[in-house]
């Protein structure tokens, strides 16, 4: 007999409360409360005076939800779905009506959503692996509708983030777009507390996908005015790896990677410095795929190879 079986067999008290919390965590998750259904729109039950049809459909065994933009506030109309990270995609995919490029690689679905009173944001995070190993991350936010002025302020933040390694902001008088160059450290399993994003990196985990422990964030964030009717928006967070080939070993240790420090490595600032300029190139084609002016045929290398791209064997 094992020695959870004696336990089992010999602790009536540990065993009935062990049975008590089980059954407690359960009725929680089928039956939760409205504010921890806010905060973890993922699970099976809705809340009190939530329609059942209008709530989350899909349970997820990560924690967190969607939350940007648009959620954080989600009231029961997200949608949260787990895609089949079997699935191959290359080249490009569509997204909230528009393009997406894709960087060269082979990316996984890992998680997709849809929030807003309306579901009128799409979210998707999407994983490259390379020889096993995690060497990039997407994650994505664009609106399907025109919406409010106040959900495009709130993903500008990170544009002017004094920790980027480097930032460029455009402003028209129908346009704001700028794209920007940072870090993005693991901790607890996720680069961030945004609980859509947390529960995208959980299931890459419970997944067993080797996640680098730092990663560089090539941001671009793009918004177009739509007169009265509010604003399209779209961000793209395209996560490098800097390591090296099929290795989570990095390129330089971690404290060579912060705005301070990054020249007093070579290997690190050669790979930011290279990161940066695919970025100039790579904006364009975004800003095409965000227009609908992008011809995919044009997605060919180098102009798909970032600096952790796969390479032959």
């Amino acid at each position: 007999m094992t020695a959870f079986g004696r336990l089992w067999r010999r602790a009536p008290v540990w065993r009935t409360s062990l049975i008590m919390t089980v059954g407690a965590l359960g009725m929680a998750a089928f039956y939760p409360t409205a504010p921890v259904k806010k905060a973890l729109p993922w699970l099976p039950g809705h809340a009190p005076g939530a329609h059942p049809s209008k709530a989350g459909s899909t349970a997820s065994p990560a924690a967190g939800g969607p939350s940007a933009p648009g959620a954080g506030q989600d009231d029961g109309s997200g949608q949260v779905g787990l895609p089949d990270v079997g699935i191959t995609q290359r080249g490009s995919l569509q997204i909230a009506g528009r393009t997406l490029p894709l960087p060269a690689g082979d990316w996984h679905p890992i998680l997709i959503a849809q929030t807003g009173p309306h579901r009128e944001v799409s979210q998707q995070v999407l994983a490259r692996t390379d020889r096993g190993v995690v060497s990039g991350v997407i994650i994505v936010h664009a609106t399907q509708q025109a919406v409010p002025q106040d959900v495009a302020t709130d993903l500008e933040t990170p544009c002017h983030d004094d920790r980027n390694y480097a930032a460029r902001i455009t402003n028209t008088a129908n346009i704001e777009e700028c794209s920007y160059t940072g870090n993005a450290v693991l901790s607890n399993h996720t680069i961030s507390t945004d609980p859509f994003i947390t529960a995208a990196f959980n299931r890459m985990s419970t997944l067993g996908f080797p996640i680098p422990p730092l990663m560089v964030n090539v941001g671009w964030y793009h918004v177009s005015k739509q007169g009265t009717q509010g604003v399209q928006v779209e961000t793209v967070e395209t996560l490098v790896a800097p390591i090296e080939q099929g290795s989570r070993q990095l390129l330089a240790p971690p404290q060579y990677w912060n705005k301070a420090s990054i020249h007093q490595n070579p290997d690190a600032a050669h790979f930011i410095d290279a990161l940066d300029r695919w970025m100039l190139s790579w904006s364009k084609v975004l800003r095409q795929g965000f227009d609908g002016t992008l011809n995919t045929a044009s997605l060919v290398p180098p102009l798909i190879n970032d600096p952790s791209a796969p390479r032959p064997s």
